[in-house]
C-alpha cells in the first residue's frame, strides 16, 4: 500500500498522486509496488527489502545521493515488542517503508502540528524525537507495572510470574534495540548530505542522552523483575521443603501405632495379652513415644 501526504496550509493532506517534496508512505508493499518504487524512484531493492524486515538493526546508509535511515520503535502491532521502518531521503521524495502500520506513523498523521514534508531534516527530527519518546513512554508504563506487582510481592501467584516474565522479554527487545538507535544517531551527523545546523546537532545529542537514560532504566527494571524471580523461587522451595517435612514428620507418627497394631496382630503368646487394660498400656506408650519425638522435634528446630 502507497500513500502520498504533502504540507499545505500547515496541514498534512493526503494527496492522490506523487507530488514533489511529499512524504510517500509505504506499508507492506505488493511485488509490484516494490517494482514501481525501485524504477520510478531510484530506491536500491536490497535497502527497500531491508526496511520490510520487522527485526532490522537500527543504522544509517547513503547510496548514490539517497540516505536510508532504519530505526526500532516500540508498538502493540504484530508478533515482536519493536519493529523496524526505513525512512528514505531522496532529493525530491521522503519515503517511509515498513511492514505494518505502526502507531508512530498515526501520531504524525493525526498530529496538531504537521509535519512540514518541504524540510527533510525536520522530518527526520519529528520521527528521531517520536522514537525517542515511545520507548520512554512504553518503559515507564513497564515500570510502573513492575512497582505494582513488587508492592504485592508476598502474595505472588503463577501467572503473576509469567506476567513479569513477558515484562522481561519485552523489556530486553527494548535494551537491544535502544542501543544501536544510539550509534545511529551519532552516524547521521557525520553525513555530509544532510547539513545539520548547531540546534540539530544539539537536538540530536539530547536524544541520544535521552536513549541512554533509557537504556539504564530498562536495565534497572530487569534487575528488579529478576529478584521478584528470585524471591519467589525461594519462596516456592522453601514451601515445598515445609510440606515434605510436614507430611515426613506425619508419617513418622503414623508409623509408630501402625508399629504396636502390626505387633499385636499376630497370632502368638505377647506380653500383656491377657490383661483387661493392655490397650490403654499400649496407647500410653503410644503418646509417650510421640511427646518424646515432639520433645526432640522441638529442640532441633525442625517444628
Amino acid at each position: 500500500m502507497i500513500k502520498y501526504y504533502k504540507t499545505k496550509n500547515r496541514k498534512l493532506i493526503k494527496l492522490e498522486h506523487k507530488v514533489v517534496n511529499s512524504w510517500v508512505q509505504v506499508i507492506d508493499p505488493t511485488e509490484q509496488e516494490i517494482e514501481y518504487l525501485v524504477s520510478e524512484f531510484g530506491i536500491e531493492k536490497d535497502y527497500l527489502i531491508d526496511g520490510l524486515d520487522i527485526y532490522e538493526t537500527p543504522r544509517v546508509d547513503e547510496d548514490n545521493k539517497i540516505i536510508y535511515i532504519y530505526l526500532r520503535v516500540p508498538t502493540n502491532k504484530g508478533e515482536s515488542p519493536t519493529s523496524s521502518f526505513l525512512i528514505i531521503l531522496t532529493p525530491k521524495y521522503i519515503f517511509t517503508i515498513s511492514k505494518e502500520n505502526l502507531e508512530i506513523f498515526e501520531k504524525i498523521i493525526e498530529s496538531k502540528r504537521p509535519i512540514n514534508t518541504s524540510f527533510k531534516l525536520n522530518f527526520v527530527m519529528r520521527f528521531l524525537s517520536l522514537v525517542s519518546i515511545f520507548f520512554s513512554v512504553y518503559v515507564r508504563k513497564i515500570i510502573k507495572e513492575v512497582k505494582r506487582d513488587r508492592s504485592k510481592l508476598a502474595n505472588l501467584k503463577e501467572r503473576d510470574i509469567l506476567s513479569l516474565i513477558l515484562k522481561e522479554d519485552i523489556l530486553n527487545d527494548y535494551l537491544s534495540s535502544s542501543s544501536p538507535l544510539v550509534g545511529m544517531h551519532k552516524d547521521l551527523m557525520k553525513i555530509k548530505t544532510l547539513k545539520f545546523s548547531e540546534a540539530n546537532k544539539e537536538f540530536i545529542e539530547d536524544l541520544v542522552i535521552d536513549l541512554e537514560q533509557t537504556y539504564k532504566t530498562c536495565k534497572s527494571a530487569l534487575k528488579s523483575i529478576s529478584n521478584m524471580r528470585d524471591y519467589y523461587s525461594v519462596t516456592l522451595s522453601n514451601d515445598l521443603n515445609k510440606i515434605i517435612t510436614i507430611l515426613t514428620i506425619f508419617t513418622i507418627f503414623l508409623t509408630i501405632p501402625t508399629l504396636f497394631s502390626g505387633i499385636y496382630g499376630m497370632n502368638i503368646s505377647l506380653p500383656l495379652q491377657k490383661l483387661s487394660y493392655a490397650f490403654w498400656i499400649i496407647m500410653g506408650i503410644i503418646v509417650l513415644v510421640w511427646t518424646i519425638m515432639l520433645v526432640l522435634l522441638r529442640k532441633l528446630r525442625i517444628i
